[in-house]
């Protein structure tokens, strides 16, 4: 009898809580006769912020780094950017329906700072007065792992993808081989393995109830409370079962 051949794929998943999170905040500024008062009114917003975030992320002047133990990590300017539009205007003193709109030239400015946090305390205090900012707005929250531990969760995912592959070929091996479930723990082996890549990296989020005011669900501290981040790894195996 000719050795069986099975092709399978397993999925595997680990989860860790969040040990970092980067807030991604929006500036901008609209409608302007000059660029250089769009960009004036923009740098002026990042400023504050700025001054906001400096005393939580304290530098190392014997080696200008960023202190390790800081409730934040570092932030940074990531884009900035000027952009010239086209103004409508309407002489409302006309009578004539037939009158031509004429247009005016404005400029808009804009761009996004990014803030990584370690103290999630402060993410949510900090979120909170900014989010009340004008000409501020947050854009994303990412929850994320240090180096080293998300290597350690990718190591946990890929092993419980292993084992899901393993025993879905010995599942196929009793039924389409005829063994029993002792004999495909000894006769089913591993032929090629395969890792699909890249892995697969996400959030778990929580529910909450949110404080319901005005028929409006009101923004809080809890809206900043860290999330478990997961890595999912798949693995195509192909195995076979030898006498």
């Amino acid at each position: 009898m000719a050795p069986l051949d099975i092709h399978v794929t397993g999925a595997g998943t680990a989860y860790h809580p969040a040990e970092r999170s980067i807030l991604t905040l929006h500036a901008q500024s609209i409608s302007f006769p000059t660029a250089q008062e769009a960009d004036s009114m923009v740098a002026s917003v990042l400023n504050s912020l700025c001054d906001a975030i400096a005393p939580y992320c304290p530098y190392e002047t014997s080696t200008d780094s960023a202190n390790n133990n800081a409730a934040i990590s570092h932030y940074s300017i990531k884009t900035f950017e000027t952009s010239q539009g086209r103004d409508r205007v309407q002489d409302y003193g006309s009578m004539s329906f037939s009158s031509k709109s004429s247009y005016k030239i404005s400029f808009s400015a804009s761009a996004n700072l990014s803030i990584e946090f370690r103290d999630f305390a402060l993410l949510a205090r900090l979120a909170t007065q900014i989010g009340s900012m004008e000409n501020v707005k947050i854009k994303s929250l990412e929850w994320i792992l240090t180096p080293s531990t998300q290597a350690t969760v990718q190591g946990q995912a890929r092993k419980e993808a292993a084992r899901h592959a393993i025993r879905k070929a010995k599942d196929y091996a009793e039924v389409f081989g005829g063994l029993s479930g002792d004999e495909a723990a000894i006769k089913v082996r591993a032929m090629l393995v395969k890792e699909n890549v890249p892995y697969k990296t996400f959030t778990k989020a929580k529910v909450h109830i949110g404080k319901v005011k005005n028929g409006k669900t009101q923004k809080s501290e809890w809206d900043y409370e860290p999330l478990d981040v997961g890595v999912e790894v798949k693995v195509d195996g192909r195995f076979s079962v030898h006498e």
